[in-house]
């Protein structure tokens, strides 16, 4: 599998983003978990892609 583009991550974070300010913090840390979760799969775990998951999602990188 190839990694996510920068593009991918931000795509996939705002969908995070605004099931919380739709349906609550739970509901946009599911999907949190699970870009965080294809992003490992991927090979996404430099700093720059954390950093992406995070500004995208709001969310803090689990380790």
């Amino acid at each position: 599998m190839a990694k996510m583009t920068q593009e991918e991550i931000r795509v996939a974070g705002r969908a995070a983003k605004e099931a919380y300010y739709e349906d609550g913090y739970w509901a946009g840390k599911k999907i949190a978990d699970e870009l965080q979760g294809e992003m490992i799969r991927r090979g996404n775990t430099s700093s720059d892609d954390k950093y992406t998951f995070k500004e995208a999602t709001s969310y803090s990188w689990d380790d």
